[in-house]
């Protein structure tokens, strides 16, 4: 039996992704006079580039794109752009800076919630990605359990609902993205309040949008277990592909 694929290490996704950016954007983009005040505009050209380059090179070391590295770089990527779009040439930012920022932020879960719904009709759903990994689940023994039990319709209604469970979790994210960025950045006026800003963005959107999220991920996975054990009889160990 095929063992699981060595997965990335989430605890380096983080770092490199998460807490570098922030560090980038509170403490390099400083206009001060200590050797690390880099400015604004050089502190958040590092800020994004740790998750860019991390995802480059997550590709050629592994010829192909990890799900979370091309949603890294497409968030840094425009967060680039509006960035540029925002900030004047004085020192200040526009106006509508906090709200441009908040729609990036909501947009990037609202369109992958979306997504989730969408693939469910194609050869390849997102809830794959997510749970029902074929490097994780032994997704074939699954299905042909579930077929000679007569219930493989009740697998594949399970899968809908787990789809819809995950891509709700989605959607109150983006709700969530949208208010913590507007009020973070609503008295952002000039490029380096701008930055330390985002770096909160970043940082507290961990703590106040990703520990509820990571419940209701966890709710979603219990709720796995405990239904293909139901339907197909077969215990954790049977299911799971060996590590």
């Amino acid at each position: 039996m095929t063992k699981r694929k060595e997965d990335e290490n989430p605890l380096l996704n983080i770092f490199v992704n998460v807490l570098l950016p922030i560090v980038a954007l509170s403490q390099l983009s400083k206009s001060g006079d200590k050797f690390w005040h880099i400015g604004p505009e050089l502190g958040m050209t590092v800020a994004v580039a740790f998750p860019f380059i991390y995802g480059i090179l997550f590709f050629l070391k592994n010829k192909k794109f990890n799900f979370y590295s091309i949603l890294g770089i497409a968030s840094v990527l425009l967060t680039g752009f509006i960035t540029i779009h925002v900030w004047n040439d004085d020192g200040s930012v526009k106006e509508n800076a906090d709200l441009l920022f908040a729609i990036k932020e909501a947009a990037i879960p609202l369109m992958l919630g979306a997504a989730m719904l969408y693939s469910h009709k194609t050869k390849n759903p997102l809830i794959d990605v997510f749970f029902l990994n074929p490097d994780i689940f032994d997704i074939s023994k699954i299905e042909e359990t579930a077929k000679e039990k007569n219930t493989f319709n009740d697998y594949l209604a399970f899968r809908l609902k787990l789809t819809w469970m995950f891509a709700s979790s989605f959607l109150l994210s983006s709700v969530l993205n949208f208010i913590l960025a507007m009020y973070l950045l609503k008295d952002a006026n000039d490029k380096e309040s701008y930055n330390l800003a985002v770096g909160k963005v970043m940082g507290y959107g961990y703590l106040v949008i990703g520990i509820p999220l990571m419940m209701i991920m966890i709710a979603c996975l219990l709720y796995l277990m405990k239904t293909i054990s139901r339907i197909t009889g077969l215990t954790r160990e049977e299911f799971m592909m060996p590590k």
